[in-house]
């Protein structure tokens, strides 16, 4: 057979990038060896006799011997304020385990505290997923030589510039994330949610808007769990020091690195939210603040599940799955990335015929920051539809049109005005009984790639609370999908006439979803 025209130059076209491929794996290995270990283990501190933490629930959590103390943080200016009062109360320890660090306000708010903290004598760990890091490196390596501050990177990029090429050398490696989310405060008090560290998680200043995210603090037999996960990750043959990756910087490059820090929060809108964060309404250490208690089960995933696969018993979604429990009446799924595949829309389809009330909250085209992933879910829909599920897609403009009621407090102290335009909170209710909380979207990614953490809560106060948002909330902030006679896809929504159009697509966004909707790639939305 002879190839001629087009077919040669596509074959041309694929040993090219091949070789090209092959050419960057061997220069990535050869320039940027991957350092090797093992490196020093460190384990967590216990909570230090006496320590302000370790005292501020201790009469409370002894009068509710076995449970977990669970306080939510629904307001971002709070939940960044939170995290920063733990880090300055801090007398022992700080370990910090994120997916994302941004090079921004809220990114360097936290690091200022933290070098604080380190320089008071209190140990700081942090444990980055190397896929969140860009723009750090000088930052991380100053930090790294400051006494008491240690940085690792989780599944590091072996190119610190063009980082892009490191998946033609290592795709299966580096496709998989850390999408973990936590930090564990003298051993005493943790914080963990859906929530990354960058301004568009806890303030107005990122220019693509602010996330709808919800975390929570918890206290209590939670708490050395969460630090035993943090270890298991910090240990890891994957957790690279960032001394081990990054060469040391010039004195003249550290400082002008940390004088750059301290211009961004020198700008009069950085300095009116650090105001603002410094006089919370209820400091989260206050006797006064609001806790509710009930069992809790810490659902993680090995570390190990970024080298391949793992047993079905060992990752999260099963282990979720047996905790929240068989749902009898109501199953209420609030998920950013949403890809349910054809046996999500089995098993919730299921739940629908049984009785079941299933209700579905994610972003719609208009509101998603990741298209691609929406393909993964747009044709996912009708079928949902057909079976009785319940969809809510949220709208770009909703808290321009609807100021914060219920579901959030009702107003943003000292950075409005607001737009929450894209949802981030991952949340699973089941029987208003329990209430999953934390990194895990609903998607074969979360499932069989990257990493996830959260908790359930046996807690009726919370999940009730949390699911009652559809009645109070979601409804005038979000489209209704429904099937109009002739089975077409219908968006609905309070003041605005119903549409077969799906909001936020034009021509070419539409022509682009349908052809993403039919490439082969489900398995890694």
């Amino acid at each position: 057979m002879h190839l001629h025209g087009l077919p040669l130059i596509l074959l041309l076209g694929l040993l090219g990038a091949l070789a090209v491929a092959g050419l960057t794996l061997l220069s990535a290995r050869l320039s940027h060896p991957r350092p090797a270990g093992p490196f020093a283990p460190s384990h967590a501190l216990p909570p230090p006799a006496g320590s302000r933490l370790a005292a501020a629930f201790a009469p409370r959590l002894a009068a509710e011997p076995g449970l977990t103390a669970v306080h939510l943080l629904l307001d971002p200016l709070d939940a960044l304020a939170a995290r920063l009062e733990l880090i300055e109360a801090a007398e022992s320890s700080v370990d910090l385990q994120y997916y994302i660090w941004q090079d921004d306000t809220a990114g360097a708010l936290m690091l200022g505290a933290l070098r604080r903290a380190a320089a008071r004598g209190v140990r700081v760990r942090m444990l980055i997923d190397d896929n969140g890091t860009h723009g750090l490196d000088d930052t991380l390596s100053t930090l790294e030589s400051l006494e008491n501050f240690d940085i690792r990177l989780f599944n590091p990029f072996p190119l610190r510039r063009a980082r892009w090429l490191g998946y033609l050398a290592d795709f299966h490696r580096l496709n998989r994330r850390m999408h973990n989310k936590a930090m564990v405060v003298d051993g005493a008090l943790a914080v963990l949610g859906g929530r990354n560290i960058g301004d568009e998680y806890f303030n107005r200043f990122a220019p693509t808007g602010l996330y709808m995210d919800l975390d929570l603090m918890a206290a209590g037999p939670i708490v050395p769990q969460v630090a035993a996960q943090f270890d298991l990750y910090w240990n890891s043959a994957l957790s690279i020091p960032v001394a081990a990756l990054l060469a040391p910087l010039a004195p003249d490059r550290a400082e002008a690195c940390l004088a750059a820090q301290a211009a961004r929060l020198a700008t009069p809108e950085a300095r009116d939210y650090a105001r603002a964060l410094a006089a919370p309404d209820m400091p989260l250490l206050s006797p006064d603040l609001t806790l509710s208690f009930g069992p809790a089960t810490l659902l993680f995933d090995p570390p190990e599940k970024i080298t391949g696969p793992i047993a079905a018993r060992r990752m999260l979604w099963a282990r979720l799955l047996r905790a929240l429990g068989q749902p009898r009446e109501e199953l209420v799924l609030i998920s950013p990335y949403l890809v349910p595949t054809r046996a999500g829309v089995r098993v919730l389809g299921r739940y629908a015929k049984a009785g079941v009330k299933v209700r579905l909250f994610t972003n719609s085209f208009a509101a998603s920051d990741v298209p691609l992933v929406h393909s993964g879910y747009a044709h996912r829909r009708r079928p949902l539809l057909k079976r009785g599920v319940e969809i809510w897609e949220f709208a770009p403009d909703a808290e321009i049109r609807h100021p914060p009621a219920s579901f959030l407090r009702p107003r943003l102290r000292g950075t409005a005005p607001f737009a929450r335009n894209k949802l981030h909170a991952k949340v699973f209710i089941t029987d208003r009984a329990r209430i999953f909380i934390g990194s895990f979207n609903f998607d074969p990614r979360s499932m069989r790639l990257n990493t996830e953490l959260g908790l359930v809560l046996e807690n009726p106060v919370i999940a009730a609370k949390m699911a009652s948002a559809f009645e109070g909330y979601i409804p005038a902030r979000a489209w209704a999908l429904k099937l109009d006679r002739e089975g077409k896809i219908t968006w609905c929504r309070a003041g605005e006439a119903p549409t077969r159009r799906e909001p936020g697509t034009g021509f070419w966004s539409g022509v682009a979803l349908g052809l993403a909707k039919r490439l082969p790639i489900e398995w890694m939305l």
